[in-house]
């Protein structure tokens, strides 16, 4: 609708990813998969780099991995 105020799909995965961290001071820990980082991740139904960007809010989340232990949207 506003093509002035789109950005990238790379920069709207760091703003849910890395920059939430840093906004919440947690990037230490959460943000990014690093060795001694938490690993709590999405399971998504697509690759949200494969989808036209207006189809990024159909992308399913098929479910999470949340402390090592996976935990399906169908469970």
């Amino acid at each position: 609708m506003a093509p002035g105020e789109r950005i990238s799909v790379d920069r709207a995965l760091r703003a849910i990813t890395v920059d939430a961290a840093f906004v919440l001071r947690r990037d230490h820990e959460i943000g990014s998969l690093e060795v001694g980082k938490l690993a709590d991740l999405a399971i998504l139904g697509a690759d949200p780099y494969e989808v036209e960007p207006i189809d990024l809010r159909n992308v399913p989340v098929l479910g999470t991995i949340v402390g090592g232990a996976v935990h399906m949207a169908n469970d």
